[in-house]
Protein backbone atom coordinates (compact mmCIF):
# COMPACT_ATOMS: atom_id res chain seq x y z
CA UNK A 1 0.00 0.00 0.00
CA UNK A 2 1.14 3.53 -0.98
CA UNK A 3 0.11 6.75 0.97
CA UNK A 4 -0.03 9.65 -1.52
CA UNK A 5 -1.03 13.08 -0.42
CA UNK A 6 -4.20 12.80 -2.50
CA UNK A 7 -5.39 9.23 -0.12
CA UNK A 8 -3.95 5.64 -0.24
CA UNK A 9 -3.45 3.87 -2.88
CA UNK A 10 -3.82 -0.03 -3.47
CA UNK A 11 -1.00 -0.82 -5.92
CA UNK A 12 -0.89 -5.16 -6.08
CA UNK A 13 2.22 -6.83 -7.44
CA UNK A 14 1.44 -8.00 -11.16
CA UNK A 15 -1.28 -5.39 -11.62
CA UNK A 16 -0.70 -3.03 -14.73
CA UNK A 17 1.22 0.19 -13.60
CA UNK A 18 1.54 3.65 -14.63
CA UNK A 19 3.96 6.25 -12.95
CA UNK A 20 2.43 8.81 -10.95
CA UNK A 21 4.24 11.42 -12.31
CA UNK A 22 7.24 12.13 -14.73
CA UNK A 23 10.24 11.95 -12.15
CA UNK A 24 8.84 8.35 -10.83
CA UNK A 25 9.11 7.16 -14.69
CA UNK A 26 12.25 8.07 -15.17
CA UNK A 27 13.57 6.66 -12.22
CA UNK A 28 11.55 3.00 -13.18
CA UNK A 29 13.29 3.80 -16.80
CA UNK A 30 9.34 3.65 -18.46
CA UNK A 31 9.80 7.23 -19.65
CA UNK A 32 9.66 8.09 -23.19
CA UNK A 33 9.07 11.67 -24.00
CA UNK A 34 7.02 14.34 -23.05
CA UNK A 35 3.97 14.72 -25.70
CA UNK A 36 2.38 18.30 -27.29
CA UNK A 37 -0.51 18.95 -27.18
CA UNK A 38 -3.65 20.95 -28.55
CA UNK A 39 -6.99 22.04 -27.41
CA UNK A 40 -9.95 22.95 -29.73
CA UNK A 41 -11.47 25.34 -28.83
CA UNK A 42 -8.66 26.86 -27.62
CA UNK A 43 -10.90 28.95 -25.00
CA UNK A 44 -11.14 25.63 -23.07
CA UNK A 45 -7.89 25.41 -20.71
CA UNK A 46 -5.41 22.65 -19.69
CA UNK A 47 -5.37 23.20 -15.45
CA UNK A 48 -1.96 24.83 -14.61
CA UNK A 49 1.11 22.46 -14.46
CA UNK A 50 -0.38 19.27 -16.03
CA UNK A 51 2.18 17.45 -18.90
CA UNK A 52 0.51 14.59 -20.98
CA UNK A 53 4.08 11.99 -21.74
CA UNK A 54 4.37 8.59 -23.00
CA UNK A 55 5.64 5.56 -21.60
CA UNK A 56 6.32 2.27 -21.81
CA UNK A 57 3.81 -0.22 -20.05
CA UNK A 58 4.51 -2.24 -17.31
CA UNK A 59 2.60 -4.05 -14.68
CA UNK A 60 3.96 -3.67 -10.92
CA UNK A 61 6.43 -5.48 -9.11
CA UNK A 62 6.11 -6.80 -5.46
CA UNK A 63 7.32 -3.92 -3.70
CA UNK A 64 9.35 -5.40 -0.97
CA UNK A 65 12.15 -3.29 -1.51
CA UNK A 66 14.76 -1.56 -4.11
CA UNK A 67 14.04 1.16 -6.43
CA UNK A 68 11.05 1.88 -9.17
CA UNK A 69 13.12 0.09 -11.56
CA UNK A 70 13.11 -3.25 -9.41
CA UNK A 71 9.60 -3.10 -8.36
CA UNK A 72 8.58 -3.62 -12.36
CA UNK A 73 7.13 -6.48 -13.88
CA UNK A 74 7.06 -7.05 -17.82
CA UNK A 75 3.85 -6.66 -19.75
CA UNK A 76 2.41 -10.49 -20.84
CA UNK A 77 1.58 -10.94 -24.19
CA UNK A 78 -2.18 -11.01 -23.22
CA UNK A 79 -2.19 -6.98 -22.30
CA UNK A 80 -1.70 -6.39 -26.01
CA UNK A 81 -0.22 -3.02 -25.38
CA UNK A 82 3.69 -1.59 -24.93
CA UNK A 83 3.05 2.15 -24.62
CA UNK A 84 0.64 4.69 -22.25
CA UNK A 85 -0.25 7.81 -21.79
CA UNK A 86 -0.41 9.38 -18.42
CA UNK A 87 -0.37 12.86 -17.17
CA UNK A 88 1.15 14.64 -14.95
CA UNK A 89 0.74 14.90 -11.77
CA UNK A 90 -1.54 11.45 -12.25
CA UNK A 91 -4.38 12.75 -9.87
CA UNK A 92 -6.36 16.24 -9.96
CA UNK A 93 -8.38 17.84 -12.87
CA UNK A 94 -7.53 18.07 -16.56
CA UNK A 95 -8.98 21.33 -17.66
CA UNK A 96 -9.75 25.00 -16.03
CA UNK A 97 -13.59 25.11 -15.19
CA UNK A 98 -16.35 22.61 -15.47
CA UNK A 99 -14.90 20.12 -17.92
CA UNK A 100 -13.93 16.78 -18.02
CA UNK A 101 -12.28 14.19 -20.34
CA UNK A 102 -15.63 12.49 -22.02
CA UNK A 103 -15.61 8.36 -22.40
CA UNK A 104 -15.67 9.10 -26.37
CA UNK A 105 -12.34 9.29 -28.37
CA UNK A 106 -9.03 6.79 -28.33
CA UNK A 107 -7.76 4.32 -25.82
CA UNK A 108 -4.35 5.28 -23.75
CA UNK A 109 -3.01 2.39 -24.67
CA UNK A 110 -1.44 0.94 -27.36
CA UNK A 111 1.23 -0.96 -29.13
CA UNK A 112 2.34 2.35 -31.03
CA UNK A 113 1.30 5.87 -30.31
CA UNK A 114 -0.47 6.57 -33.45
CA UNK A 115 0.03 10.40 -35.25
CA UNK A 116 -2.90 12.17 -32.85
CA UNK A 117 -5.18 11.00 -30.06
CA UNK A 118 -7.98 12.40 -29.80
CA UNK A 119 -10.57 12.71 -26.86
CA UNK A 120 -13.34 14.41 -26.36
CA UNK A 121 -14.08 17.48 -23.84
CA UNK A 122 -17.52 17.51 -22.21
CA UNK A 123 -19.20 19.91 -19.75
CA UNK A 124 -22.41 19.75 -17.67
CA UNK A 125 -25.01 22.20 -17.96
CA UNK A 126 -26.95 21.76 -15.99
CA UNK A 127 -24.06 20.11 -13.87
CA UNK A 128 -24.76 16.09 -13.03
CA UNK A 129 -27.93 16.72 -15.48
CA UNK A 130 -26.94 16.07 -18.97
CA UNK A 131 -23.74 16.05 -20.52
CA UNK A 132 -22.61 18.12 -23.90
CA UNK A 133 -19.71 17.54 -25.73
CA UNK A 134 -17.74 21.34 -26.10
CA UNK A 135 -14.86 20.07 -27.55
CA UNK A 136 -11.65 18.28 -28.27
CA UNK A 137 -8.13 17.22 -26.73
CA UNK A 138 -5.54 16.07 -29.18
CA UNK A 139 -2.15 15.02 -27.82
CA UNK A 140 0.43 14.37 -30.17
CA UNK A 141 4.14 13.87 -30.38
CA UNK A 142 6.63 16.79 -30.19
CA UNK A 143 7.56 18.11 -33.74
CA UNK A 144 11.46 18.18 -34.40
CA UNK A 145 12.92 20.89 -34.62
Amino acid sequence: MIITGGGISHRYSGAIGYSENIKESKQRETFIQILDYKIVPDTIRLSKDNIFYLERGFRYGDFTGGSLKENIKPLLKKDNFTEQIEKNPANGRYFEGNYLLGREGDRWRFSKMKDTIRCEIVTMVPQYDSIYKVGELLIFRKKKR
